[in-house]
């Protein structure tokens, strides 16, 4: 007994101390509500690996390399995307299994990581080897003791009263990056997560930003055609001193767009999804509290708010247009949630060309030019590119391993793309607008130097509007220019 008190003891203080990255004894200052949520997280982990070994220090050193794996992670994540592990990151383990190219999961397949996984079966076996079990003999009815006292925790965190109190330690505005100097990276992870269950949605904020929206007038009295096109990544390399590609199409619209300049999203180099849901919903970010942090976890509460919904309303056909797997996000279920009559997903570009590993920009402007021209209704298509998806790297384009020269060339295609759209906009009858902005910047191991990371470039152009004189750029959030975009409309 005295081994165990001792193995657990002793593993909470190590495994606080490696859960950051140099290791510090900064979670040690956390308030004590907050210590109290993490001893008890470390006691549901510590039983639960003590269950399957009756070994106290094999189980404390299990839990001790988990919160030293985490802490690795979370630095990993920082120095590529500028913010700590989220509890909302579990979300995307499925998807990493499934899409493991997208979150360069697939280094888990290399010879180095397959004997890393063989070196820690190995290490297991002599552990067992030289640390006996301290189950008694003819002490079968003990087995069941850790698995129940693992399952007690889990269930004591999940009660009301526990999400009550995260919430109360969090507040009202929650920060990972402050919440994790205050608590702790399994503190914060933790607190995050109870206080998520138990928010309100949608969200008061939420709601108040809801209802200051317009209603929809009527699709005879705006545009007969609306494109949005949600271009990954994309940054204007040369608009922010940066050696680039000049991007002509992109530097020619601009010259006649009613606005564009750097659209500040919520994320940089991922989260796609953040990007979308503030651009569909036109909600901000500050409104949605925890659900911030993966909108589409929870996005259903939220359609009200929908710019496809605002669209149908009007009158308009809607379209999501993804040359890519339509249960990625779970956007199989979210878009008509949203609004959305059609999703023209991977399964239609089967046979497309690709540039790279994904669908090329090419391949989705003739889906896009082909949805214009065929359109015998007020449209609105939603269309979101995949071909300039990191990473990049030796191998993506045959004849072009540099990363930044990769990146350049999507950047070029998506130019093209875009050039192609606006073309057969002009040529439709009625009006048309044209909506181009980038989720987000590209990961932090590309252009390092970049500035102003928080942000892409978007523009919003008028085909009927194309000779007034050339507008200064204007600075806006995501959700401000989907709510720009409905205005216009």
């Amino acid at each position: 007994m005295t081994s165990l008190l001792i193995a657990f003891a002793l593993s909470f203080v190590v495994s606080l101390e490696v859960e950051r990255w140099p290791p510090s004894l900064g979670s040690f200052k956390a308030p004590a509500g907050a210590l109290a949520f993490r001893l008890a997280l470390h006691a549901g982990l510590f039983a639960g690996a003590f269950a399957l070994s009756w070994r106290p220090w094999h189980a404390g050193f299990v839990v001790i390399a988990l919160s030293a794996l985490f802490g690795a992670g979370d630095g990993m994540k920082r120095r590529i995307l500028g913010e700590p592990l989220l509890f909302s990151d579990f979300a995307l383990v499925r998807l990493a299994i499934r899409h493991p190219r997208l979150y360069y999961a697939d280094r888990l397949k290399s010879p180095r990581a397959i004997g890393a996984f063989a070196a820690v079966a190995a290490a297991t076996a002599v552990w067992f080897f030289f640390e006996p079990s301290i189950l008694p003999p003819g002490g079968g009815a003990l087995l069941a003791i850790p698995p129940l006292a693992a399952l007690a925790v889990w269930l004591g965190l999940r009660t009301a009263p526990a999400s009550s109190a995260a919430q109360r330690l969090v507040g009202a505005a929650p920060d990972p990056a402050r919440d994790v100097s205050r608590f702790g990276l399994g503190g914060a992870m933790l607190l995050h997560w109870l206080a998520w269950r138990r928010q309100i949605r949608p969200s008061p904020a939420a709601l108040a930003a809801e209802a200051t929206t317009p209603a929809p007038r009527p699709a005879a009295k705006g545009p007969a055609m609306i494109v949005a096109i949600q271009s990954e990544s994309f940054v204007d390399l040369v608009g922010r001193g940066l050696p680039g590609p000049d991007l002509p199409v992109w530097r020619s619209l601009r010259k006649r767009a009613i606005a564009w300049g750097r659209c500040r999203v919520p994320a940089e180099g991922a989260y796609t999804m953040r990007s979308e849901f503030g651009f569909l919903t036109g909600l901000p970010t500050d409104s949605l509290g925890l659900d911030a942090l993966d909108p589409y976890l929870t996005a259903k509460a939220y359609a009200s708010a929908s710019l496809a919904r605002h669209f149908r309303a009007s009158g308009r056909r809607t379209i999501f247009i993804h040359p890519y797997d339509r249960r990625f996000f779970e956007r199989d279920e979210l878009m008509p949630a949203l609004g959305f009559e059609r999703f023209i997903d991977g399964e239609a570009f089967a046979g497309s060309e690709r540039f790279g590993p994904y669908v090329s920009d090419a391949a989705l402007a003739d889906a896009v030019v082909a949805e214009i021209e065929a359109a015998r209704e007020p449209t609105f298509i939603f269309a979101v590119t995949i071909e300039n998806h990191g990473p990049w790297g030796p191998g993506r384009i045959e004849g072009l391993d540099d990363p930044a020269a990769q990146y350049g060339r999507h950047l070029e295609n998506a130019d093209r793309m875009v050039g192609r759209i606006a073309a057969a906009l002009r040529s439709r009858p009625g009006g048309a607008l044209l909506c181009v902005y980038g989720d987000h910047a590209p990961a932090r191991t590309l252009h390092p130097d970049m500035p102003d990371r928080g942000s892409a470039d978007y523009l919003l152009w008028d085909s009927s509007e194309s000779e007034k004189r050339r507008r200064p750029a204007r600075d806006l959030s995501i959700d401000a220019l989907g709510r720009l975009l409905r205005a216009r409309s």
